[in-house]
């Protein structure tokens, strides 16, 4: 119970922080005070639980994962320091995501959003309800018994109805304590030059849903 709890705790101040970050993203919002701004709350709301030594040590607290904000056809990780940042333009497509742990056990969240909420109907609405659908797929299939090429398959389905391809090289790892890239994986697609071992969920176990959709050929390269 002690680890749901913690659990719990760290997925509520992720999602309070994302929202916050959200609500920011509007036309002319800096990216790295966005950034700031998701990082600081998750530095301060998981710093008002569990300060109680126990076994006379600290237990440890706050950021897993940095706030990062990308943009349009950046596929994620961009958390730029002040000189280097930009600002969001309306009808850009952003990413937000971010993870915060208690006692190394990690709460992680992202959201897709287009700048000035205007609603779109061209390839953005497509790469975005192909991610959406993705996800809500993933939920009802991590279950005890199913395996992680179920929901490989499903992936490749659902990128399919809408015209997009999921990106090559995404991975949804295990979660475990203090590790936030386990070994046991879901791959968006697999490819020649990578692929996964099949398994089944067990009970207990933890995932992090990692989507990634994209309108081009779905392959990512350095900027």
């Amino acid at each position: 119970p002690d680890v749901t709890t913690k659990y719990r705790s760290a997925g509520d101040i992720v999602q309070k922080a994302l929202q916050k970050v959200l609500e920011g993203c509007v036309v002319d919002a800096d990216i790295a005070t966005l950034c700031e701004l998701g990082d600081k709350i998750m530095e301060e709301e998981t710093g008002k639980l569990y300060n109680k030594k126990v076994k006379d040590k600290k237990i440890e607290k706050g950021i897993a994962f940095p706030t990062c904000i990308s943009v349009n056809e950046v596929l994620g990780h961009y958390s730029p320091f002040k000189g280097e940042s930009k600002v969001l333009k309306a009808g850009e497509i952003v990413k937000v995501d971010m993870a915060c742990h208690i006692d190394g056990y990690i709460g992680a969240a992202a959201h897709t959003i287009v700048v000035g909420g205007d609603k779109v109907e061209d390839r953005r609405a497509d790469v975005v309800m192909a991610a959406w659908n993705c996800a809500e797929v993933a939920l009802r299939l991590v279950q005890v018994g199913n395996t992680n090429t179920q929901i490989t398959e499903a992936f490749g389905k659902i990128a399919e109805d809408f015209k997009c391809k999921p990106v090559q090289g995404v991975l949804s790892h295990q979660l475990k304590k203090h590790v936030i890239d386990g070994t046991k994986a879901i791959i968006g697609i697999e490819t020649e030059d990578q692929k996964v071992d099949e398994f089944e969920f067990e009970m207990n176990e933890v995932y992090c849903i990692d989507v990634v959709m994209s309108t081009g050929e779905g392959k990512g390269k350095e900027t």
